[in-house]
């Protein structure tokens, strides 16, 4: 009996310890006192305004405009006036009575190519498509192109597309463009920025002659991460914070999770749990919508799916919105923010934890063509032809070296080839940066 006494005894005081600690704890959490470690539930909830930016209409957009002209070529970047010259010519193009078709002149007079990162259909882009009707049932297109034959007066519009078994199935009509007014632009614009180009695995790739880039450094900004962390709970006072190693903090209410790295300004969220289907049924849509729930973006991003990407990305997100400065991407993973989606769920999400704020320091720097970059392709291993490579021409963020608070712009060749592997060449000397990404 004196024993049975004893262990209630002592099944007590472990009971009034295990309280007492609950109380010093929860005082501890809820003073925003315990810095380290494991903790459970957060100091005061934060709310995040629902943000404007970045804009649909913004991120539907052609990303590049490849014009041709005879046999000389340029490229039209956004932000540009060209881009918005060519962009407005589009605009005005409304086809009423298309054509359906499958086969395309093969030799055309005048090409010009507006390119998107995501099929464009009847929920999504529809202003680059309107005036089309029960053409659009079940058919995308990622392709829009003015074009002429020679001896024309008026230029063709073609949306190039596949239908809903995905087969080829392109629309046709003619437009009052003039081809005298429409060519002279072309040609105005090839002759300023002539560009080289190669057919390869992608199709093609097109890089400058004698082109020119700015080197530019930023001042970088980061988001409030606690709000920002908060946004992605229903109930931000049930949250454990696990302090994973000195850069790596993971937040989680046992079954959503949030991982902030801060060895490479990272945020990674993760719902395996997918629900019921969301409000829309274009993943697009469900995009934006997260997109605007949870921090926002900046205003220079422009969408694509994983077919339409610029880079290789093996976690093979659904979408994933690339950033654009001074009219190139920026062709790096870490800088996207990406989505994985499923019926409306937001399964994953990745994004930087800078922003580009002002410019501090540009410099303009030249740029290395085609010989150039076949010369420092030869290197990458045995003799082969430049058309075994895809080329990217745009930027990379290097934060290495660099004063607190500023990110450096360089620019460089995104190579890639029918294998999977991936070069990040200097723009400038043909120097390789980073390789194996793949």
């Amino acid at each position: 009996m004196m024993l049975r006494s004893a262990l209630r005894t002592a099944k007590t005081a472990t009971l009034v310890l295990l309280v007492a600690s609950s109380m010093v704890l929860s005082y501890l959490l809820w003073s925003d006192n315990l810095q380290e470690g494991t903790e459970i539930g957060l100091a005061q909830p934060h709310s995040l305004p629902i943000a404007a930016t970045p804009s649909l209409t913004e991120t539907i957009r052609p990303y590049e405009i490849d014009v041709k002209t005879g046999n000389r070529y340029t490229v039209i970047r956004p932000g540009s006036s060209a881009y918005s010259f060519w962009t407005e010519q589009l605009l005005t193009v409304r086809p009423t009575h298309p054509v359906a078709t499958v086969d395309m002149p093969s030799r055309m007079s005048l090409r010009v190519a507006f390119q998107f990162g995501i099929p464009l259909d009847g929920a999504i882009g529809k202003a680059w498509l309107d005036g089309l009707g029960q053409e659009l049932v079940g058919w995308q297109c990622r392709t829009i192109v003015i074009y002429a034959m020679p001896g024309w007066r008026t230029c063709n519009i073609a949306l190039m597309g596949t239908d809903a078994g995905g087969q080829t199935q392109n629309f046709v009509e003619q437009t009052p463009l003039s081809v005298q007014s429409i060519e002279s632009a072309a040609q105005s614009e090839a002759g300023s920025a002539p560009y080289s180009v190669w057919s390869d695995f992608e199709g093609e790739s097109m890089v400058p002659e004698n082109g020119h880039m700015q080197r530019i450094v930023y001042s970088s900004t980061e988001p409030q991460v606690l709000p920002l962390i908060q946004s992605f709970f229903l109930n931000p006072q049930a949250i454990t914070k696990i302090q994973e190693n000195a850069s790596t903090t993971l937040w989680t209410d046992g079954s959503r999770a949030v991982q902030i790295d801060k060895g490479v300004d990272e945020l990674e969220y993760e719902d395996p749990n997918a629900g019921a289907s969301g409000l829309h049924t274009e993943d697009y849509l469900t995009a934006i919508d997260f997109l605007h729930a949870h921090g926002g973006g900046p205003e220079n991003l422009i969408g694509f799916d994983l077919l339409g990407m610029l880079t290789v990305n093996l976690n093979g997100p659904t979408l994933s919105f690339a950033q654009f400065v001074d009219g190139y991407p920026i062709l790096d993973n870490a800088a996207d923010y990406n989505l994985d989606i499923a019926s409306g769920h937001v399964l994953e999400f990745d994004r930087p934890l800078w922003t580009l704020g002002t410019v501090v320091k540009t410099t303009q720097v030249g740029v290395i063509g085609q010989s150039q970059l076949a010369s420092s392709l030869e290197r990458l291993g045995s003799r082969v032809s430049v058309h075994t490579f895809h080329v990217e021409l745009g930027y990379i963020p290097a934060r290495q070296g660099m004063p607190a608070g500023e990110i450096e712009l360089e620019p460089a060749y995104y190579v890639t080839n029918s294998s999977g592997d991936v070069w990040v060449l200097d723009a400038v000397n043909g120097t390789v940066i980073a390789e194996g990404l793949a």
